[in-house]
């Protein structure tokens, strides 16, 4: 029997109590937006841009082994201080590369002692004939490699379409502490990115259900929207916090980066307030599992003790360290803790290995997700079709890329019903991204704007 025949696109809703029987079992996958291997619609896509592979303080006196997008890599700092990522099986006889010796240029295979350049030319192979011409004729795969802000990145795509390395405003923060983060998933990077567009899970998840992971105000379902914006998509999420409205905006850079806004700030009325936050990359290992890298960041000098913060400093054991972002997005905790007070790794990675789309019903509170995944679909064409997809750099440029993930608290009284304070609360959030968009409300990046920048509702 053809198995295949079976393979539904989407599942067939029940109409019925006990009606299990009846469900639809083979629900297939969404091939275009969950394989990310060499050639495939997705993995030609993120090809395309710069992506973050490990961290550049594993890279010591030892080669590390790396798989992203399918691939089997190794990456390595030789003597000199140059960072290769090269393919992970040498070209003589196919022996690893994780157990080669880091030269003062290169690395050398350990069987016999092939040594590669971090760009692939094969600098020599003593065990042949002096004047045989192997290394001349041939190189080894490797892949251009940018280091930044302690990353490693490098670029996997055609080596005439390569960017020019982008650079964020979201470090352009003198007083900041970053905090690398590096973890992975068992499961489709899809399920653990759209994650972010999705808001309205810290009402529940982080809240209302295990316990206030976050500060109270969380458990309010906010106000929402979703936009487009020059570098990718944002939500906007206004929430009612006594005489204030409490507006945080996080953002989807594309393909695969979120910028969120921070959950240990906040002291009372303030604008486009950039302490205390993350930035991560979310990297197809293969299409099953999932790296997220990137930094946690917190202003050094924010005070809070005493305050009464719209946010909160302490996780679901009660206690906070600086950093201690992983919280909830990993497996580390027991299975029966894990069920106790799961957080979001629990959530993405119980979709299984790839979610199946087809078995969804999707309602207002995910258009986000919705949005996300067709500005994936949106640069995946765009490379298919020649173009260049939205928010890839083409020439470098001496300013940071604007980003729009903030905090904003302003007093803005209750209207007089709830349908008009929740028009009220959307016609806020609004207003600040407009002036963010056009460029009217400051775009310097570091600390606060505070309360004076920006008058809700406009003045006539």
């Amino acid at each position: 029997m053809d198995l295949g025949s079976k393979v539904n696109a989407r599942a067939k809703p029940l109409r019925e109590a006990y009606g299990a029987y009846n469900s639809t079992r083979e629900i297939g996958v969404d091939e275009e937006l969950s394989r990310v291997g060499r050639g495939t619609p997705c993995g030609e896509y993120f090809r395309r841009f710069w992506q973050p592979v490990c961290l550049s303080e594993h890279l010591k006196d030892l080669p590390k082994r790396i798989r992203i997008l399918g691939e089997d890599l190794v990456a390595f700092r030789d003597g000199s201080g140059r960072v290769g990522v090269l393919e992970l099986h040498c070209s003589h006889r196919g022996t690893s590369l994780e157990y080669g010796k880091i030269q003062q240029r290169g690395i050398s295979c350990c069987y016999h002692g092939w040594q590669f350049d971090v760009d692939g030319r094969i600098l020599d192979t003593p065990g042949e004939p002096a004047g045989s011409p192997i290394k001349d004729r041939i190189c080894h795969g490797a892949y251009p490699t940018h280091e930044w802000m302690g990353l490693v990145f490098a670029y996997m795509g055609p080596p005439d379409k390569k960017p020019a390395f982008p650079v964020y405003d979201a470090f352009e923060r003198p007083d900041a502490e970053f905090l690398h983060r590096y973890r992975f998933s068992p499961c489709n990077w899809l399920q653990v990115r759209e994650n972010e567009m999705d808001p309205v899970h810290l009402s529940f998840l982080h809240t209302r259900l295990f316990g206030v992971q976050f500060q109270p105000v969380y458990g309010e379902i906010p106000s929402m929207e979703w936009h487009e914006t020059p570098i990718g998509m944002c939500y906007l999420t206004v929430r009612r916090w006594g005489d204030n409205l409490y507006l945080r905006v996080n953002d989807a850079i594309a393909p695969n980066i979120c910028r969120i806004a921070g959950i240990d700030d906040g002291e009372g009325e303030v604008v486009f307030d950039r302490r205390g936050a993350a930035m991560n990359w979310v990297v197809p290992v293969d299409d099953t599992n999932t790296l997220n890298i990137g930094f946690g960041d917190i202003d050094k000098n924010l005070p809070l003790e005493g305050r009464d913060a719209y946010t909160d400093r302490m996780n679901r054991a009660g206690q906070y360290a600086v950093g201690a972002g992983d919280v909830g997005q990993t497996g580390e905790p027991t299975y029966e803790q894990r069920q106790r007070a799961p957080g979001d790794w629990d959530a993405w990675v119980s979709q299984g290995e790839i979610t199946k789309h087809g078995r969804e019903h999707l309602g207002f509170t995910d258009q986000g997700v919705v949005m996300y995944r067709k500005l994936v679909r949106d640069g995946i064409r765009a490379v298919a079709e020649g173009r260049d997809p939205k928010g890839l750099l083409r020439e470098g440029t001496n300013a940071p890329i604007m980003t729009y993930c903030h905090n904003t608290v302003k007093p803005v009284p209750k209207a007089a019903t709830q349908e008009a304070d929740h028009a009220q609360s959307i016609a806020f959030g609004r207003a600040i991204l407009k002036q963010m968009l056009d460029g009217t409300l400051s775009k310097r990046n570091v600390g606060a704007e505070m309360a004076g920048d920006f008058t809700f509702p406009p003045k006539s």
